[in-house]
């Protein structure tokens, strides 16, 4: 006759239970599953601002990943890469919120504000600009440089991520600094 089949199979619970004895991972995790997360927990909560966002900035990770600019490789595993799309979409809320108020649009104005609290909260504190500049000059007198000409070595050793503070904001200040030093 026939042999019973056994199967076996997992209990449900059984990946919540390790989870919670294992402790929470929330701090090693990355920005793109993070990202992930909390997109799957506003489909749930129905949050209507904090999921287009999610929405977007997910889109814009695929679109670097599959679409890499100048050559560059990007990875979504590495918080540096997903932290420059971040700054993007922050530079773009911004221009946003500009024009908005200019054409006395508060109310999307304020829409726009709100999508930017939310970007932000992804990325670490930012840097002030006399951070940097403190840390430029560490740089500067390190190497012991003057002028624009040096300001390749600079950038490159001045240790800054981009989700720590904008490209450009960290080369204005370098630049400011080579330019006006003796």
């Amino acid at each position: 006759m026939f042999a019973p089949r056994l199967y076996f199979r997992a209990r449900p619970t059984t990946t919540a239970v390790l989870r919670r004895c294992l402790g929470s991972t929330a701090d090693a995790q990355t920005l793109d599953a993070r990202l992930k997360a909390d997109l799957k927990a506003a489909m749930k909560a129905k949050d209507k601002v904090r999921l287009p966002v999610i929405k977007g900035i997910l889109s814009d990770i695929l679109y670097a990943e599959k679409n890499p600019a100048g050559g560059a490789s990007f990875s979504r595993g590495s918080d540096a890469d997903v932290a420059a799309i971040f700054q993007r979409a922050i530079r773009r809320r911004h221009d946003s919120i500009e024009s908005f108020v200019g054409g006395g649009r508060e109310d999307l104005a304020e829409t726009e504000r709100a999508k930017l609290a939310i970007l932000q909260g992804y990325l670490p504190t930012q840097l002030t600009v006399e951070q940097i500049e403190e840390r430029a000059n560490q740089v500067i007198q390190q190497l012991g440089v003057t002028g624009s000409k040096a300001m390749g070595a600079v950038m490159r050793d001045i240790g800054i991520s981009t989700a720590e503070a904008p490209k450009a904001k960290i080369a204005e200040v370098v630049k400011r600094l080579l330019t006006s030093s003796p």
